[in-house]
């Protein structure tokens, strides 16, 4: 779950990359928009500029009297009197409606037109400037414009994401130096000899964080210690009290039986303690596996409830299928099965089925559900099922349920909540080891 989450998040190194890439190519699509826009202004320069100039000479030329016509390769003038036809211009100068300033192309000729009226004398000015190997260099820078864009867009991207690795690589690398941390009683510490203060900071922050850890667990530790220590004592007296009654042999019929009964209490509170002291350290302990069954655990367990607390007789129904013999720890298995039995006897008045399948096992009760403040501890909004090994926030479960989740988990056994209605509560316990 944890893997596909990540694979699905982004990385900080390619949205970097992304953002230099996207930087450096609009620096140079503007760079190179803003040079084509200088080279299409030469064609407008010529227009307005050096052809209205050269209109204005010719124009002073005519008011004077010393105005000849010109017809070279690269510049036409002619002057066409008031009343005279136009059929003796070129064609690109006739039916124009003046003033007239404009380009003209054809047959890969390229020209740039400029026609006014003249008062002195009346009559109309024509000017055309060949402009045909302007253009052609203009295409070639264009062309050129292209190719360079281009490549500065492919060396964009192998910058950006150089640039982008050199930056996170000290992000990696913490990255990685806290990965790499197990937990433990003594837990290795990051580096903090970063170049960057940014890192150091956030390193040297995580190893006060893992000291003050570390200072909790051995709080937690030490006073597990002693809370060890103060219960195994009143048991052990307890249990030595009951053998010294025996050895009297005084006892009647039904005080026997009463002291039996504490006897048979008492081991079984012993074992609960091993197992909830050892849940409690979340340290590993030599589990004594062995094969049985589990209806006849479950049985001896619903007889030993009824026997501790009257008013639970006759409420636990015990439905049998086919199922075969388990390897597990009995005393954890018996204590998951007594946590959910007796959470669902205190909180329910009805009555509690337990289904005892091959793989599986389903306790059910038929009250108001859970409260909402364990149901959201249990369960995900669109996933009824929760599997022991994602670590849930305790804080509102009751404490029955707590030492469910946490058997299961040392069971490697997956736990799911099947129902929590007004129609009742369901688990489902599918046994991971079932079979022999």
């Amino acid at each position: 779950m944890s893997n596909e989450s990540s694979s699905s998040k982004k990385s900080v190194a390619s949205r970097l990359a992304r953002t230099i890439f996207i930087l450096i190519s609009a620096t140079t699509a503007i760079a190179m928009v803003a040079v084509d826009f200088f080279i299409d202004d030469a064609d407008d320069t010529i227009l307005n500029l050096e052809l209205r100039a050269d209109a204005a000479f010719f124009e002073e030329q005519l008011s004077t009297g010393t105005f000849r016509s010109l017809e070279t390769p690269r510049l036409e003038v002619f002057f066409l009197p008031a009343g005279e036809s136009e059929s003796g211009l070129p064609y690109y100068f006739q039916g124009l409606s003046l003033p007239y300033a404009d380009e003209f192309e054809e047959n890969g000729v390229t020209k740039q037109v400029i026609a006014k009226k003249v008062e002195r004398p009346a009559g109309k000015l024509y000017l055309a400037q060949d402009t045909t190997i302007l253009e052609s260099r203009q295409g070639l820078i264009q062309w050129i414009l292209l190719g360079i864009t281009s490549v500065m867009f492919l060396a964009a991207f192998f910058i950006s994401r150089a640039s982008a690795n050199y930056i996170v690589r000290p992000l990696k690398r913490l990255t990685h130096e806290i990965q790499s941390i197990e937990p433990s009683k003594s837990m290795q510490r990051c580096h903090s000899d970063y170049t960057d203060w940014e890192f150091a900071h956030i390193a040297e922050s995580f190893n006060l964080f893992l000291s003050e850890l570390e200072s909790h667990i051995e709080r937690e530790r030490s006073f597990v210690k002693l809370a060890s220590h103060e219960l195994r004592t009143p048991l052990a007296v307890i249990s030595g009290a009951v053998e010294v009654l025996e050895q009297r042999g005084d006892l009647s019929e039904a005080n026997q039986k009463t002291i039996t009964r504490i006897r048979t209490t008492t081991h079984a509170m012993k074992d609960d303690m091993e197992v909830l002291l050892a849940l409690a350290r979340s340290e590993d302990r030599e589990e004594a596996n062995q094969q049985f069954s589990v209806y006849r655990l479950a049985r001896e367990l619903i007889v030993d409830l009824e026997q501790s607390t009257p008013a639970y007789r006759g409420r636990v129904k015990l439905e049998h299928e086919d199922s075969e013999a388990i390897f597990a720890d009995p005393s954890l298995v018996r204590l998951l099965l007594r946590n959910l039995i007796q959470n669902a006897l205190r909180h329910t008045r009805s009555d509690v089925v337990i289904t005892i399948r091959t793989g599986e096992i389903v306790v059910q009760d038929f009250g108001m559900g859970l409260p909402l403040e364990n149901w959201k501890q249990l369960s995900e909004p669109d996933i009824e099922v929760f599997s022991v090994k994602q670590k849930g926030n305790f804080k509102n479960s009751t404490f029955g349920l707590l030492i469910v989740r946490l058997v299961a988990e040392r069971l490697g056994w997956t736990l799911e909540l099947i129902r929590s209605n007004n129609e009742g509560t369901a688990f489902r316990i599918v046994i991971g080891n079932a079979g022999t």
